[in-house]
């Protein structure tokens, strides 16, 4: 038996009239409503094919919840594959079918200071934003909560068909603990990242990739291919050129920074071609 998600826990919950569930941890829950217990830590697996650095979150549950040091192992992880020269894009997703992540574990921050599980995320998630190489997010599930900040991070989000976003963070009484207001903000006009937010709203992938939240839709079992197909059209760029030109698009980039790397590649170039033609 599938265990429900943490959402629906809170449906579940509210419909039954369990006063304080948004403060429950996800075991307090399933021992009320859910018939059940919640399982080990999520990890982070990697493997690497061609250009492609894929990392998958692998949870007790289905629900692939993010500790803080899964989020760090994560960041780790991707800055690890971003500095191996054969990897072009860094990919980010979720084991099964049914959920890329429902967000931060709950029952694993139960009893630390909020500045010490919004700061260690944060920064974790800023790692994974900060690298050069280009990352996408493939959201083979839903995405609850701190799953969406985590898919925010990357460059690109990529979803499945059928699959949705859940802006829980707010119902649970809490703001964006990982940057996803900042991010968001950048993708969509202020007023309505903050409906998004404030109507907890359950968004499919369809409506998010016609808001510009997600760039691109396949079926589940056509995913890996996207994904396949996106790193072959990056591949006909010069790796080093796209990594200058991420940093170039990061907000705050002087004016003079764009003038330095395009010169120090002109050079470069330049260089390249005049030892070929006396060779």
């Amino acid at each position: 038996m599938i265990e429900p998600l943490l959402y629906e826990l809170h449906d579940m919950a509210r419909a039954r009239g369990i006063e304080g569930y948004r403060r429950m941890t996800k075991t307090e829950l399933l021992e009320l409503v859910g018939g059940g217990r919640a399982g080990g830590p999520t990890t982070v697996e990697r493997s690497v094919r061609r250009g492609l650095g894929l990392l998958t979150l692998r949870g007790g549950t289905p629900e692939n919840t993010l500790a803080l040091e899964t989020l760090e192992e994560l960041a780790s992880a991707v800055e690890e594959l971003a500095a191996d020269e054969s990897v072009r894009l860094v990919a980010i997703t979720g084991a099964g079918g049914r959920i890329f992540s429902a967000g931060a574990d709950l029952s694993a921050v139960a009893g630390l200071p909020g500045v010490e599980v919004s700061g260690r995320g944060s920064a974790a998630l800023d790692r994974i934003a900060a690298v050069d190489v280009p990352t996408v997010a493939v959201l083979n599930g839903h995405a609850v909560g701190g799953g969406i900040d985590l898919a925010l991070a990357c460059d690109w989000r990529l979803g499945a068909e059928g699959a949705r976003l859940r802006f829980i963070h707010n119902e649970l009484g809490y703001s964006p603990p990982w940057g996803a207001a900042e991010r968001l903000g950048r993708l969509v006009p202020a007023p309505v990242a903050l409906r998004l937010f404030a109507t907890c709203a359950l968004v499919s992938m369809q409506e998010a990739r016609e808001m510009g939240l997600v760039d691109d839709l396949a079926a589940p079992h056509r995913l890996l291919g996207r994904v396949e197909a996106l790193l072959t059209r990056i591949e006909r760029a010069d790796r080093v050129a796209v990594m200058a030109t991420k940093r170039l698009l990061r907000p705050d980039t002087p004016r003079e920074a764009h003038s330095a790397a395009f010169a120090a590649l002109w050079d470069a170039r330049s260089g390249e071609q005049s030892s070929t033609v006396q060779a």
